[in-house]
């Protein structure tokens, strides 16, 4: 964590999370930023409609110069090889767009990527993840690729920026 921590993209992950935060202020005043042991289990908020995970957008490679929202990093297994957020007990995902923030249960998403997602289909670059598995050098996670319009046919919430 120390390591990560301070970082272009943990910063940018902190800045997401603060724009997120106005928007949930408005529909739920009571909610509460979860606390850092929570937050190991992928939960950023406790709120009268479930927990959430904010997930920003996120580039496909390192290579590439910006984030984008058509595509979508998932997660089976994280960097230690235990369950990742996909499988996590957080009750809704909500995924940052350009304009928006889209919410989807994790139950509905998880479904849909164990269908989508041959995992077991393994590629060494990550420009080919999509619905495939995909391990980074070094580490012990299994993430797959899938694309926003996929979470866009599960029912979800949209929320305007």
């Amino acid at each position: 964590m120390s390591n990560w921590k301070g970082t272009k993209s943990w910063n940018r992950g902190q800045r997401v999370e603060k724009e997120f935060t106005k928007l949930l202020k408005k529909r739920d005043p009571n909610y509460k930023k979860a606390n850092r042991e929570n937050q190991f289990r992928h939960i950023d908020y406790h709120t009268s409609f479930g927990t959430i995970d904010v997930k920003a957008q996120k580039r496909i490679s390192r290579s590439d110069s910006n984030e984008q929202d058509e595509l979508v990093w998932v997660e089976f297994l994280n960097v230690q090889g235990r369950n990742g957020w996909l499988k996590s007990a957080v009750d809704i995902i909500a995924f940052e767009r350009e304009n928006d923030f889209v919410l989807v249960k994790r139950n509905y998403l998880l479904g849909m990527a164990k269908v989508k997602c041959n995992i077991e289909d393994k590629v060494t670059n990550s420009s080919d993840a999509l619905y495939k598995g995909y391990q980074r050098a070094g580490r012990k996670d299994l993430i797959s690729i899938i694309k926003m319009e996929d979470i866009l046919e599960l029912p979800h919430t949209i929320w305007n920026k």
